[in-house]
């Protein structure tokens, strides 16, 4: 596998070409893509706010069943607003691929963005309030 590929399209892509993409003409999907942005660094915000550097360790999963059943270091809880921002990227890609084959694919992974930085953001949240 070739680590270097991701790199070389990185370095490939121009911001002028990002800006004459169909997709970023489309109100729907600037919208949706706006939101899920937002949201993400409403996530970060709350999370750089509210998640103060501590000696001991700190929850970092929950689960319904059990509770609480993993801590770690306070930065781990970041782990949260990162997951929110790479899937709002992916996503976001994803969907500039498939928007001019079917744009209505386009608009549901723009829509899942939005949807995964909601929840995000409210565990985020959570998690920020308990720490």
């Amino acid at each position: 596998m070739n680590l270097n590929a991701p790199l070389q399209v990185l370095r490939r892509l121009n911001l002028s070409d990002l800006r004459q993409h169909p997709m970023m003409k489309d109100p729907v999907s600037l919208t949706a893509l706006g939101i899920s942005l937002v949201l993400n660094i409403l996530t970060l915000g709350v999370m750089l706010v509210k998640v103060h550097q501590v000696d001991y360790p700190v929850p970092v999963h929950y689960l319904s069943l059990i509770g609480f059943d993993q801590v770690g270091p306070w930065y781990q809880n970041y782990r949260i607003a990162a997951f929110g921002f790479a899937v709002t990227i992916i996503n976001a890609l994803l969907a500039g691929q498939s928007f001019q084959r079917n744009r209505l694919t386009s608009f549901f992974l723009l829509i899942g963005a939005v949807a995964v930085g909601l929840l995000c953001l409210v565990i985020g949240s959570e998690f920020a309030a308990i720490i």
